[in-house]
């Protein structure tokens, strides 16, 4: 009993990926950006000192406007990512634009509407945070005292029963 299969076993052999360790492609920082044909670049800067960077290009298609994402997958393989855009309609009157998630998992096409699309240091193309099945650091803090069993959990001294 309690042996490799049983209950959750992978609880033990690490953590999920977190939306802090992964690159992200926001929607509120590209639609500054958003009229068709206009072209640019993101980079991120490492607390070690290295750079990431990612070109993207906007574009209208059959199916709607899109965002092209352009980089290099482990500096071998150019990648590109074309991820649609849509909009809901705001009190406002403007409207809020969208992400629609690129992936397939499990030969079912996601089409999520996010605001944020996630690399996660292992994966080749960026998609939602349930597709990657990213996790927050603060909740995996938070649970902390569960995974390890209640460790930490104060026990009843004698005195108390």
């Amino acid at each position: 009993m309690g042996g490799l299969g049983s209950g959750n076993w992978n609880r033990w052999q690490g953590k999920k990926s977190t939306v802090e360790e992964s690159l992200v492609i926001s929607m509120k920082d590209l639609r500054k950006q958003l009229v068709a044909d206009s072209t640019g670049t993101i980079t991120w800067n490492w607390t070690n000192g290295n750079t990431s960077s990612i070109r993207y290009h906007f574009a209208d298609s059959y199916d709607g406007p899109i965002v092209q994402l352009i980089f290099v997958h482990n500096d071998l393989e150019e990648v590109r990512i074309p991820v649609r855009i849509t909009t809901t309609p705001t009190q406002f009157g403007r409207p809020r634009f969208w992400l629609i998630c690129p992936l397939t998992v499990r030969g079912i096409d996601c089409n999520r509407r996010v605001a944020k699309l996630y690399l996660p240091p292992e994966a080749k193309y960026f998609g939602c945070r349930k597709c990657h099945d990213l996790t927050y650091r603060s909740s995996q803090e938070a649970h902390r005292a569960e995974r390890m069993g209640n460790l930490f959990q104060r026990s009843k001294s004698p005195e108390q029963s």
